[in-house]
């Protein structure tokens, strides 16, 4: 009994141990078979697969064979279907494709052409003649075109032109990026549609967005204005855009500069940032500043950060200066500049001083509020509100409305000695940018020392309702009064100067901006 128990034993184990080795040997060869299986399809991937053809024939190439298709030739690979007439195959890895070639990728991408070569390692199409790629409502028009089928990538290098609605894109090299609906463009880039010609140097555009991006020189052109950057974007669609990089904006009497200008064509509203320039060519003027808004349609414009407005005047230039600029035109002719905060003047002949400013370019009228005062030549002229009149020749007059107050330094030696003329309101005129004449109306008061030969005597203070002054190259030569004049004359030795001065007397020469660099660099 125990040893038939044991050989019984013995045998169970002897089945398991080969049930065991069964198992396992069928199991490397299943695997091995299935890995095999693998790399005849992953190498049958790399053949082309012909579907169809009327003919087919076999014909020997330097030593190469080749299989002819000829009528209605279909062939695929990896999902890609390439229809001609006729081909040659080397070796299922190479076709060669002749007349009406039409290449599918899925069902949205069409490319046709006359003559078709593809390798199926690379999986790179090359197609010549009238080649057409279409993919929904984007056609690109080319002679030779380069398709890789594993990309979706289609390459022009020889001139090519490229339509998406309304837009018409031509280049002499373009990449079409199927996945990104994406275009690159590189040389003599002309995008056109029914508003704008836009001509760059390496432009990119997005087929479904609408919106180009170019990089380099770049010029754009409407019947509305001109425009030049080297860097930047324009949606075509929604006609909004971003310059940088030496932009412009040339309207036809305007040219608007910035580091940065952001426009939108349907509004006529622009806007710079950084080194803003506006020149209006019309009437030689420019405004610069750190940030500008420009209303095109309105032809108004706003300007702030170190705003500084210039116009040539004859030989002369007016400087002006100010937290905030308006600047509005309507016609050649009628033009107007509002300073607003820490507003200052200077022209060779003219320096000033007000909160804010009005100057009319019609009549050539500057009209200062706030706290105005002005400066020509020896002269210091304040009121409530200062006018001028500016000739193309040079200062022409002043009206001084409320608290008028002229005040001039009597002698450069001595500067508590001061010449003063005071009045409700004040009219003055000049001639070669000196004051040769005042008439002051209402409460006129004057306070004036005489001089006989080179030494002073005595100080003249008159009162009356109404004066007026005439000044020649020495000073004061002939006045006129009008309603009783009160005058009495002080000799020089009985007065104290300080206590020479008239009601508002206030000497602000150390406020005069002295030149055109301290405007500038305000």
């Amino acid at each position: 009994m125990i040893s038939n128990f044991s050989y019984s034993e013995n045998t169970n184990y002897s089945v398991k141990r080969f049930l065991i080795v069964y198992f396992l040997f069928f199991s490397i060869l299943n695997n091995h078979s299935q890995n095999k299986l693998k790399s005849i399809e992953t190498k049958s991937e790399k053949y082309i697969k012909v579907n169809h053809a009327n003919r087919l024939l076999f014909d020997k190439e330097s030593g190469i064979e080749a299989q002819r298709l000829i009528g209605s030739v279909e062939c695929e690979h990896e999902g890609s279907k390439m229809y001609c007439d006729s081909a040659y195959l080397y070796n299922n890895k190479k076709l060669e494709a002749f007349g009406h070639i039409l290449i599918t990728k899925g069902d949205s991408v069409f490319v046709y052409g006359d003559s078709l070569k593809y390798d199926a390692n690379t999986k790179l199409a090359n197609l010549k003649g009238r080649v057409r790629c279409i993919e929904k409502d984007m056609t690109l028009t080319t002679g030779i075109l380069v398709y890789d089928l594993s990309t979706s990538i289609a390459s022009y290098y020889n001139g090519g032109t490229i339509v998406n609605k309304d837009n018409t894109l031509i280049s002499k090299n373009g990449h079409y990026y199927s996945a990104s609906k994406e275009l690159s463009f590189h040389y003599d880039v002309v995008l056109t549609n029914s508003n704008v010609k836009m001509k760059s140097d390496t432009l990119r555009y997005n087929t479904l967005s609408k919106i180009a991006y170019f990089f380099g020189p770049t010029i754009i052109t409407s019947k509305e204005n001109y425009i030049y950057c080297e860097n930047g974007w324009y949606d075509t669609k929604k006609e909004v855009a971003r310059f940088s990089k030496h932009a412009m904006i040339n309207t036809k009497s305007q040219k608007l500069f910035g580091d940065s200008l952001f426009y939108n064509r349907k509004t006529g509203y622009g806007r710079a940032m950084r080194h803003v320039k506006i020149i209006d060519t019309s009437n030689t003027s420019v405004i610069m500043g750190d940030f500008a808004e420009h209303y095109e349609l309105t032809k108004k414009s706003i300007v702030t950060g170190h705003a500084v407005y210039s116009k040539k005047i004859e030989k002369d230039t007016l400087f002006l200066s100010a937290d905030t600029l308006f600047y509005n035109k309507t016609d050649s002719l009628h033009a107007n500049v509002k300073a607003y905060q820490h507003v200052k003047i200077f022209k060779s002949d003219l320096q000033g001083i007000c909160d804010s400013l009005n100057y009319s370019m019609h009549d050539s009228m500057l009209m200062l509020y706030n706290s105005p005062v002005l400066w020509a030549s020896h002269s210091q002229i304040t009121a409530k509100q200062i006018n001028v009149i500016i000739s193309e020749f040079g200062l022409k007059s002043f009206q001084l409305n409320t608290n008028a107050l002229v005040i001039q330094q009597s002698d450069s030696l001595d500067e508590e000695k001061f010449n003063q003329v005071s009045g409700k309101n004040m009219e003055g005129f000049f001639e070669r940018d000196t004051i040769r004449k005042i008439n002051i109306k209402g409460n006129a008061e004057i306070i004036y020392y005489v001089k006989q030969k080179n030494s002073y005597t005595g100080v003249n203070k008159t009162l009356c309702q109404s004066i007026t002054m005439w000044f020649d190259g020495n000073g004061l030569s002939k006045m006129t009064f009008k309603n009783k004049p009160e005058s009495i004359i002080y000799p020089l030795k009985e007065i104290v100067d300080v206590d020479m001065r008239l009601k508002n007397f206030i000497w602000l020469e150390h406020k005069r901006p002295k030149n055109k660099i301290e405007i500038l660099n305000k």
